[in-house]
């Protein structure tokens, strides 16, 4: 049986290519992240709830509908960020972040281990070679799909999330934060409270996102 080739690997070629992958996506995951209206225009978010606190305004007088339309899509630009950033993580410490083909003959139980764990790059190439082009900078696999793994699979085990040495309450806000973007088009009404909480997760998401660019820009 034949099988086609798939994505070009050359993310993998050596730790210099993997470091310069790694910073890339995080960078244009931060620059999403960055773009949310939550955390662009967190200082009004924080004069509302002071002004309703102080009973200055009512809560039905306030602009904060804006926000919490903007808020659906915020998650979104928060998990392209996360995703990337496990991603990232995951590819400098030589573990496969595309998805392995079950189909594939000798495969299939190493596909089944990557659901629960990371993967090494060598667990693959001692059952089959990679196929290695350095003149042309390609690198193919049979056994490896175009696709990556998806953040249930990211988040989704002690394995993988031991790789990113998160603090549990960042665990907390992925998944919470993940929750909230998959039921973008099964809401019957909004969920949005602004409280002291709620802003302080926004800055705690925001000081990771900013720590994590201080690192990347030192490396």
């Amino acid at each position: 049986m034949h099988y086609k080739m798939n994505t070009n690997l050359w993310i993998y070629a050596d730790k210099n290519e993997q470091s310069r992958t790694a910073a890339q996506i995080i960078v244009f995951g931060a620059e999403i992240f960055k773009r949310a209206k939550t955390i662009n225009e967190i200082d009004s978010l924080k004069k509302i709830k002071q002004d309703i606190d102080n009973k200055i305004i009512h809560p039905k007088d306030t602009n904060i509908g804006e926000f919490i339309f903007e808020y659906l899509v915020d998650c979104i630009r928060f998990m392209i960020f996360f995703e990337n950033y496990m991603k990232a993580e995951l590819i400098i410490r030589d573990y496969c972040v595309h998805v392995i083909d079950h189909n594939y003959p000798n495969f299939k139980s190493l596909s089944k281990d990557q659901r629960t764990r990371p993967i090494k790059l060598k667990e693959i190439h001692d059952i089959e070679e990679f196929k290695v082009d350095k003149e042309n900078q390609t690198i193919y696999h049979n056994a490896i799909k175009d696709k990556t793994i998806q953040i249930n699979e990211l988040i989704g085990s002690e394995k993988y999330k031991s790789v990113y040495s998160f603090e549990p309450r960042m665990i907390e806000l992925i998944k919470d934060i993940n929750r909230y973007r998959n039921g973008l088009h099964f809401r019957d009404k909004l969920e949005f409270q602004l409280s002291d909480t709620f802003i302080s997760n926004l800055e705690y998401l925001s000081q990771f996102v900013d720590n994590t660019i201080r690192e990347r820009i030192k490396k």
